[in-house]
């Protein structure tokens, strides 16, 4: 891919036509001038996503980049089979974190420690660029429409999607089942880029409707978003820093088995803790 920054002593270049940049010639471990925080800020709310390869960096240099794009209010944490932390190795589907609250993740950072031969991928796919390429007809559609993205905390299936109507519907507890409806078509309250926010794993049915009824209107949603050329798969290496924006960008991946070592650490971007988004409710992500 070409490259999209070259008037800097480091370069930007794209990762695929549908996602991300790899940022060449970068040292994060030291402390960024103002040029290029304000040239990262730009690409990264121009790409939805950063890679840095071959970084050593520590938490604190992970948290400072990442304070540099997005509020930061948590800790590090870990995605991990190898250190206790998050869904460590169970498949995911599409998701963005935390989008069954009010305030979702503005966006997420994962650093490579430890990376055994055949760990799994993480997936990306771009929400923005999804609601370009929607067909005119399923775009009006969606437009008046409002998705319930719920989460399952009493099964804590991360690779089936919640449906609601399977838990007693709107009578299914709040705190067993959270839950938050926004419009389907939403605009990003940074950027301002509209984008097509249904997330497979935890959008459970639109208002008005039954789980059965909104399954095909999901369904011609997800054959957009899910679409290979709205796709990049990042195969990690240790040393890799990914940072992406968590509402343009859904992300995912396959299962990865306990044997296969795989361990990253985890930077979360919001102006709302963890404990407050969650507060009140059964959900647990270190399970």
């Amino acid at each position: 891919m070409s490259a999209v920054v070259t008037d800097r002593e480091w370069e930007a270049h794209r990762l695929s036509d549908a996602i991300g940049v790899e940022i060449r010639g970068m040292d994060l471990s030291r402390v960024l001038d103002a040029p290029d925080v304000d040239a990262l800020h730009r690409l990264f709310d121009d790409h939805g996503l950063l890679l840095f390869r071959d970084q050593d960096l520590s938490e604190s240099d992970q948290v400072r980049l990442c304070s540099a794009l997005r509020p930061v209010v948590d800790p590090v944490a870990w995605v991990s089979n190898v250190t206790a932390g998050f869904h460590p190795e169970g498949e995911l589907l599409w998701h963005s974190d935390y989008a069954f609250t009010a305030h979702p993740m503005l966006g997420l950072s994962l650093f490579a420690i430890e990376i055994a031969p055949d760990a799994a991928p993480t997936r990306f796919a771009n929400s923005a660029r999804a609601y370009d390429l929607l067909p005119d007809g399923l775009r009006n559609g969606l437009r008046e429409l409002r998705v319930v993205h719920c989460i399952d905390s009493v099964h804590g299936r991360d690779n089936v999607r919640t449906r609601l109507d399977e838990a007693g519907g709107t009578n299914a507890s709040e705190s067993s089942f959270p839950r938050y409806a926004r419009p389907a078509i939403w605009e990003h309250p940074i950027t301002g880029r509209p984008l097509l926010f249904i997330l497979e794993q935890q959008a459970s049915h639109f208002e008005g409707l039954t789980c059965d009824e909104s399954n095909a209107l999901l369904d011609a949603a997800f054959a957009v978003l899910y679409d290979p050329s709205n796709v990049y798969e990042h195969m990690w290496s240790p040393g890799d820093l990914v940072v992406w924006d968590n509402l343009t960008l859904q992300h995912g991946r396959p299962g990865n088995p306990r044997p296969v070592r795989r361990s990253l650490r985890r930077g979360a971007m919001n102006a709302v803790t963890t404990s407050e988004l969650i507060a009140g409710t059964g959900f647990d992500p270190r399970v």
